[in-house]
Formats: C-alpha cells, sequence, structure tokens
C-alpha cells in the first residue's frame, strides 16, 4: 500500500509539472486537432480554381461555349484573353496564368467538317501539383464537348434532308496536344526541392538559433548579460552571426545536391537564388531568436521550432497541396508563412529561369517579415532583461 501511494505521488508530480508548462501543453493539446482540421476538412490534392489563359483567334460559338464550359467548372477560371500566343509566356511569368489554352484559327470549321480542331494546353510544368491534373481535367472537359458538336452536327445534316444517323456524318473531331513550359518531363522534384530548402532552412536556422539562447538562460550565462553594457540588438547579433555562416554552408550543401544529384537545374541566376536564400535564413534566424524569448526549456524550444514550423512550412506554402485548392481562410494564413514567398522566389528564379523583378514583390515581404520578426525579438528581449 505503502509502495502504491508512493508511486502514485510521482504520478502526481509529473502531472503538475505538464500542467505547469503551459505553452508546451498548449502545443500537444492543439496540434493534433490542428492537423485533423487540416488533413480532413481544408487540404486536398485536388486542383480548384486554376488560373487559365485563353488565345482564341477564331472567336466563334464553339470556342466560346467551350471557354464558357471550363471557366464554369470549379477547377478552373479563365483570368486573360491573350492577343497571341506570345503572351503564354509572359501570362506565366507574371502569374496571371497557370496553364494557357491556344486554339487554332477556324476552329470550329475544322473540328466538324474536317475532323481536324486543334487545341493546344500549355502548362507551367514549375508546379507539378497542378500541370498533370489540370491536363486531365481540361481533357475531360474537351472530350464531353465534342460529343454535343457531334450530337449538334447530326441534327443539323438532318434537319438539311441528309441522313438523321450519326454515322453518316463526319466525325467531329478535337485533337489536344500538350507542352509542359520549364518542366518538359513534370518531374515532381522541379516542385518539391524549392520546398525542401525552404523547410530544411527552415527547421535548422529555427532550431539553432533558439536551442542555442534557451540552453543559456537554462545553464544561468544569460544573467552575464543582465549586467553588461551590451545592447540587445549586438547580443542578438552576435548570437546569429555564427548560426548565419552555418545555414550558408547548409545552403551550398543543398544547392549542390539538388544540381548534381537529383539533377534539378539552376536555370537562372546563381546570384540571386544565393542572395535571396541567403535572405530567407536570416528571416528563419529572426524566428527562432523571437522563440527562445518566448520560452524557458529547450525541450519547448525544439517542440516549437520543430513541429509548430513544420506544419505551417509543409502544409501551407504550396508544397505538398495547391494554395488554389485550399480554402480562403486558409489562403489568407499561408501569406504569413515566410516559407511561401521563398518558394515562390525560388521556382521563379530556380526553375523557370526568370530575373529578379519577376518575384520581387516576395522578396519584398521577406525583407519585411524580416524587419518585424527582428523587432519583435529586441522588443522582448528588452524585456526579458
Amino acid at each position: 500500500m505503502q509502495d502504491f501511494k508512493r508511486f502514485m505521488s510521482f504520478v502526481g508530480k509529473e502531472f503538475n509539472h505538464i500542467l505547469r508548462d503551459t505553452r508546451a501543453l498548449m502545443v500537444l493539446i492543439v496540434m493534433p486537432v490542428v492537423m485533423i482540421v487540416l488533413f480532413g476538412f481544408a487540404l486536398s490534392t485536388e486542383i480548384k480554381d486554376v488560373k487559365v489563359a485563353v488565345y482564341d483567334p477564331s472567336r466563334d460559338a464553339a470556342t466560346s461555349r467551350l471557354i464558357s464550359q471550363i471557366d464554369a467548372s470549379e477547377y478552373f477560371t479563365v483570368t486573360a484573353f491573350l492577343d497571341g500566343e506570345d503572351g503564354v509566356l509572359e501570362a506565366f511569368r507574371s502569374n496571371s496564368a497557370d496553364i494557357a489554352l491556344v486554339f487554332e484559327d477556324n476552329f470550329y470549321h475544322r473540328a466538324v467538317h474536317d475532323s481536324d480542331g486543334r487545341l493546344q494546353v500549355i502548362v507551367d510544368g514549375s508546379n507539378t501539383n497542378i500541370g498533370s491534373m489540370a491536363v486531365f481535367y481540361v481533357s475531360s472537359i474537351v472530350s464531353s464537348f465534342q460529343k454535343e458538336l457531334a450530337q449538334e452536327a447530326a441534327l443539323n445534316q438532318a434537319a438539311a434532308g441528309g441522313s438523321s444517323s450519326a454515322e453518316a456524318v463526319s466525325p467531329v473531331q478535337i485533337r489536344t496536344s500538350t507542352r509542359m513550359m520549364y518542366n518538359p518531363q513534370m518531374k515532381s522534384a522541379f516542385n518539391f526541392v524549392p520546398g525542401v530548402m525552404g523547410m530544411i532552412l527552415m527547421l535548422v536556422c529555427a532550431m539553432m538559433t533558439s536551442v542555442s539562447i534557451v540552453r543559456e538562460k537554462e545553464r544561468g550565462t544569460m544573467e552575464v548579460l543582465l549586467v553588461s553594457p551590451v545592447k540587445p540588438f549586438s547580443v542578438i547579433l552576435a548570437k546569429a552571426i555564427p548560426y548565419f555562416v552555418v545555414s550558408a554552408f547548409i545552403l551550398l550543401i543543398v544547392l549542390c545536391l539538388s544540381v548534381f544529384l537529383i539533377k534539378v537545374p539552376i536555370s537562372g541566376s546563381l546570384m540571386w537564388v544565393v542572395l535571396v536564400s541567403l535572405l530567407f535564413i536570416l528571416v528563419s534566424l529572426s524566428i527562432g531568436i523571437l522563440i527562445s524569448t518566448l520560452v524557458a526549456k529547450q525541450e519547448v524550444a525544439i517542440l516549437i521550432s520543430g513541429m509548430v514550423l513544420m506544419l505551417p512550412t509543409m502544409l501551407l506554402s504550396g508544397m505538398l497541396f495547391p494554395i488554389e485548392s485550399m480554402p480562403k481562410v486558409l489562403q489568407w494564413i499561408s501569406y504569413c508563412v515566410p516559407a511561401k514567398w521563398y518558394i515562390d522566389s525560388i521556382k521563379v528564379m530556380m526553375i523557370q529561369g526568370l530575373g529578379i523583378r519577376y518575384c520581387l514583390d516576395a522578396v519584398l515581404i521577406l525583407c519585411g517579415f524580416l524587419t518585424v520578426i527582428t523587432g519583435l525579438s529586441v522588443f522582448k528581449f528588452k524585456d526579458r532583461l
């Protein structure tokens, strides 16, 4: 009986430790709920509201109907009508389209009378989450539309006094061809490498800095800073510089593995890819420093910088799931995930081979994150001192 009481006292003591650490308790309770809600209701591998640009030199009733059917589906939203095929590339560069539909001239006549209507589907292959499924859904809609045209052609033939059988009419044929921009073989690595780069840099940088400062708190060496004349910003800077150097070395390793082992080329400027990556490293380090000012134990710092940062980076950055397919609330939340903007920038420069001006907005947002988070870190550090 005495042993049982002693055992229960140990159990009660552990429960008290858990209940006192409210931050860790909240993480442990909230995380499963968030994961169930996200995976059960919000996140989907299906595509929705894929942006479509259209070049239609025919401008006849048939192409208008097909475009309307595509726009009416839940999968696509027509966002631009182009003046020429040259506009397709610019639509991809400006992120105003994910796919482009290019009709040939005199489309209806060639489809109905010559059995040779041609439609080219051009896909931005830098996002493999969207590419293959978008082509499949377009092909399904075009196939249904082709049957409609065949039935109408048969009825018109009958009304004109010809045979009422569909076999007597020239078969209506719409030939759909596909062209993948930036990623002709649709390798999934072209989409995952930028995402993995963002996740690695975010987790490693944030975890290293947060654990480092919290470790000093636990050892009591942080008290030295309480009596030191050094300004808080200088302390933060001194803490960040060694980890910035280590993170830059990690970046070099990741880029070399991506290019030489996984065979994902750097199509754009290597200089800008490195500079934007270094900016993202600074953002990640500042997040780690902010975490260290909020917690007092290494275990909690690891839990927050590891699990809490990993979930948004994986799920809300566009790395695994198309952001366009998410509910509006999650799309708004994704704008607060720094990795989203970094991954978008790397895709533009590394995969599409475009210059910094095509992702300048994302780079400026990363600069904003760095300014705000660093400011909060200094403020919280002062507050703790």
